[in-house]
């Protein structure tokens, strides 16, 4: 669940009159399942979303559910050492990191700061979420440096974490792979933009995923996409010239990640072709091509579960070309 549904699901909940809990992974030390950021809901019905899985989980759960039965809407926080060894706050697994867990009550009367949470994401708007043992707010503008930022004690903690600053995947082609992928890459809050130069093709009607569905012409497609440490590209027309013409208007962009769906063979001689047009081979060799992680994959779906996992491993790196 991405970040837009959880808390659109948590803003249904609340205004049923059905108060929830936010539980967010604060702080991590060592090896620990799931990183800062990762949130979970709990109210009296139902959970939504993850901070981990296991006997770590379950506690929180249940904790979670315990302030809503006794009505005892304070903020709290849990520290958790995975570790057997350890003689205090010990979690009952063994990945040997520590976990800090912020426990957040919300009602209707959050409803406005959840609310400017979503229009974040709705509407791409760039902000900060701050949750402390003062409460959880928003502002709007500027960005931390770090997208998120824990500090302080028990007693007195701050946890930020940049939010509305959405990560963006232009797919160029409408066919059967771009459609697998936009569906796949939903689950993973990514803004999808699906281009293609063909009118009335029948995988971009079938293609609901994609927030923006757009028929451009290939030649101008430099102008239609961005820079920015955001932007991800993937590469899939419907033929060879196409996919040349648009990887040579895209090569010298700025983006997080540039990839090329192309055989071995197609992608020696769309690359020969365009060294010769004086592209050097520096740029070349910065191209995803062929496109996605090896894993021997044929159907669509199967190819576009490999360029997801391509997508997220270069996301979760620390690279922009």
């Amino acid at each position: 669940m991405n970040e837009e549904h959880f808390w659109k699901e948590i803003l249904k909940k609340i205004e049923l009159g059905n108060p929830s809990v936010v539980v967010t992974i604060i702080n991590r030390e060592g090896s620990a399942p799931n990183i800062p950021g990762a949130k979970m809901f709990v109210n009296l019905n139902s959970i939504g979303g993850t901070v981990g899985g296991g006997v770590s989980e379950g506690r929180l759960l249940e904790l979670a559910k315990n302030i809503l039965e006794e009505k005892n809407f304070s903020i709290k926080t849990v520290h958790m050492e995975h570790n057997e060894t350890a003689e205090d706050n010990r979690s009952g697994m063994i990945c040997s990191g520590s976990q800090t867990f912020a426990l957040v009550p919300l009602s209707k009367n959050d409803k406005p700061t959840i609310e400017m949470i979503i229009e974040a994401y709705t509407k791409t708007k760039p902000g900060i979420l701050s949750i402390s043992n003062k409460g959880i707010n928003v502002d709007f503008g500027d960005l931390l440096t770090d997208d998120k930022v824990y500090s302080g004690d028990e007693h007195s903690w701050s946890y930020q974490e940049n939010i509305g600053f959405q990560d963006k995947l232009f797919i160029i082609g409408g066919g059967h792979v771009s459609l697998a992928l936009s569906n796949i890459i939903a689950t993973l809050g990514f803004h999808i933009t699906v281009l293609d130069d063909r009118k009335e093709l029948q995988t971009m009607a079938a293609n609901t995923s994609a927030h923006v569905k757009k028929v451009i012409s290939y030649k101008n497609i430099s102008t239609i996409i961005p820079e920015g440490s955001n932007i991800y590209v993937t590469i899939m027309t419907y033929g060879h010239q196409s996919d040349e013409l648009v990887l040579e208007s895209m090569i010298t962009k700025k983006c997080k990640y540039l990839g090329m769906m192309a055989s071995a063979a197609k992608k020696k001689q769309i690359f020969t072709n365009l060294e010769e047009k004086g592209i050097s081979k520096d740029l070349l060799d910065n191209i995803h091509s062929p496109i996605g992680i090896s894993i021997n994959s044929n159907t669509p779906e199967e190819i576009a579960i490999s360029i997801a996992a391509e997508l997220i491993k270069v996301k979760n790196s620390n690279t922009y070309k």
